[in-house]
């Protein structure tokens, strides 16, 4: 087995400081992608939205970077791959995939101020992170008919919305090697500022005798099936990775008798998302369509 750890991820996510505080803790070589992709448009006077565009009807952008990571997961061993596909294209290597909040992502993208990237504005890169994920997915469902965004094709799922890259990379690394050693951990690392309830803040004021907080998710939203009251004392003790189990992803899969993943995920209201909020002390940057009021 090689030791290559593959991070997909959001744009926005922070996979090249992740990936850079990874080497230090590892002594991992690091490899990224988008470095290819950017020299790419570059070279072709592009910016990397209008290369993502051009992409959809020009197959080569996709083989050269493919091909790539292909030869590199066959030759190379200890190494860092920063890469939206690299899961898919080498399947033995340990796979991460770190998500962010959408907001929280167009803030880190906008200060970055890349000379290749055109963001007049916080709202402007929010739009043009949104259509160049739209567009990724799109292309990679048809090139290779893969949602690369879906979590159960990751070893590890850590939202980096709130964590330091310091602390991202050392949860990686303690995944990785209990990975490596055929040990049990935990697949979802999330912010309890990132998950929303599904019951009445009042519902659970005491303790429990859940131990593990579980979720489903749907449309991108990741909510609370058990474990309400572990997750506001995580916020109230301001943790900013907790550990979950995902229960599913699927908008159609029977959460309890009677009730889906769907119906679950639109009962949630816009005032009891509200009244989570306040009992917290934090707001969310978006919030679910469709909810009730």
């Amino acid at each position: 087995m090689k030791n290559i750890i593959v991070m997909s991820g959001d744009i926005g996510s922070g996979k090249s400081s992740v990936a850079t505080e990874l080497k230090q803790l590892t002594g991992f070589d690091i490899i990224g992608t988008g470095t290819i992709q950017r020299a790419i448009a570059t070279r072709r006077g592009l910016t990397t939205l209008e290369l993502n565009k051009i992409s959809q009807t020009d197959r080569s952008i996709d083989d050269e970077i493919d091909s790539y990571v292909v030869e590199t997961g066959k030759i190379q061993d200890r190494l860092i791959l920063d890469s939206r596909l690299a899961w898919h294209f080498i399947p033995t290597a340990f796979k991460v995939f770190l998500a962010v909040d959408p907001v929280v992502g167009a803030e880190r993208v906008f200060n970055a101020s890349r000379n290749d990237e055109h963001n007049p504005s916080l709202a402007a890169t929010l739009e043009n992170n949104l259509k160049r994920q739209a567009i990724e997915d799109q292309r990679f469902h048809q090139l290779y008919n893969v949602n690369f965004r879906k979590y159960g094709n990751y070893d590890l799922i850590i939202d980096t919305s709130y964590a330091s890259p310091t602390a991202i990379a050392t949860k990686i690394k303690e995944c990785f090697e209990a990975w490596l050693n055929h040990q049990a951990y935990s697949s979802l690392w999330v912010s309890p500022k990132k998950l929303l309830p599904t019951k009445a803040v009042n519902h659970e004021h005491t303790r429990n005798s859940i131990h593990e907080i579980a979720v489903f998710v749907c449309n991108g939203f990741i909510y609370i099936r058990d474990g309400h009251w572990q997750v506001m004392a995580a916020q109230q003790a301001g943790c900013d990775l907790i550990a979950a189990k995902i229960l599913t992803e699927e908008p159609d899969d029977e959460l309890s008798a009677g009730l889906s993943t769907g119906q679950a995920a639109n009962d949630v209201s816009l005032d009891l998302l509200h009244d989570w909020e306040a009992s917290l002390g934090f707001k969310y940057t978006c919030y679910p369509e469709p909810v009730s009021a």
